[in-house]
């Protein structure tokens, strides 16, 4: 006789959003100092029914990265339906029970933020007085889709972000959270402000003596006595591109002097600018320059 045990199916094993695992196809997590990010995907459908208990995670906002997304959303005494197009966003609070009913297409990428990074976040954005962010459902925010999708885009497969890019992308979406979805009251900005000339001194030589990208905006921002967000709207209007996008001019001239006077390996001067392998450098130089680094040596050396 079989008992009514051994007949039950076995629960489905749920991830931290309540998310049932064998449904997805996608499940990545990126991990910076003050949010995480995930990408969750999954091309049979849905995984059903989300459920999560309250606690006191802080924040959870979900984009969707494709239109046709549903969901039932449960309250205490009532339920209401939602549909997500794409780059329609939500934004709950962990603290709260949490229930929805999913259906359609399931492509989400998602940012949890705590209650004392949301305090970092809005101290590092010049807004005081962050303390929440309000409840939102179905709102479009594709500057926030564009970001979200730039931190999860990979290059054949595998993702060549230094520290200074993941860390870049994390404050800038951390900035406009607390701006778009905050509480808080933003202080006065003045517009059009530039790094003076010895502050450019200063980011150039950090930069590059640290090529390899293991630095930080906080580490800029600081070096320059200015707030995170001041630095990267100062440092875009005087350099005319993002940290990451100089840091990268900067390996490319590295290493154009090196190809050019130095007999190095393609390898080591990989290394000495910067990237992660020689693969990574062959890309990165040809998408600059239109040659292959061996083909530019080649074309200088004639």
């Amino acid at each position: 006789m079989t008992s009514a045990s051994s007949n039950a199916k076995a629960s489905p094993v749920r991830d931290s959003l309540g998310c049932s695992l064998d449904k997805l196809d996608d499940d990545r997590t990126i991990e910076d100092r003050n949010l995480i990010f995930h990408h969750k995907r999954s091309s049979s459908g849905p995984p059903g029914r989300v459920s999560t208990p309250g606690s006191g995670r802080g924040y959870l906002i979900g984009l969707s990265a494709s239109g046709g997304h549903k969901r039932r959303i449960y309250k205490e005494h009532h339920s209401t339906v939602h549909d997500f197009d794409e780059n329609s966003i939500y934004v709950r609070d962990f603290a709260d029970d949490y229930r929805a009913d999913l259906s359609g297409s399931f492509d989400f990428m998602l940012l949890e933020v705590s209650r004392n990074a949301l305090e970092r976040i809005a101290d590092a954005a010049d807004i005081a007085g962050v303390s929440e962010l309000h409840a939102v459902a179905e709102r479009p925010d594709p500057v926030l889709g564009g970001m979200l999708g730039a931190l999860f885009a990979t290059m054949d497969g595998q993702a060549h972000r230094s520290a200074l890019f993941v860390d870049q992308l994390s404050a800038a979406i951390g900035i406009h959270v607390v701006q778009q979805y905050g509480n808080g009251h933003a202080g006065m900005t003045r517009g059009g402000r530039r790094l003076s000339v010895r502050a450019q001194r200063t980011i150039r030589d950090l930069i590059q003596s640290r090529l390899g990208g293991d630095l930080t905006v906080e580490d800029l921002a600081s070096a320059c006595n200015l707030s995170q967000a001041t630095f990267l709207r100062a440092f875009r209007q005087t350099m005319g591109k993002t940290p990451y996008r100089w840091l990268q001019q900067q390996r490319i001239e590295k290493a154009r002097h090196l190809l050019q006077f130095s007999q190095a390996p393609l390898s080591e001067i990989a290394c000495l600018c910067g990237f992660s392998d020689q693969s990574h450098f062959t890309r990165a130089f040809l998408h600059a320059t239109g040659a292959t680094p061996g083909a530019w040596r080649r074309s200088r050396q004639s």
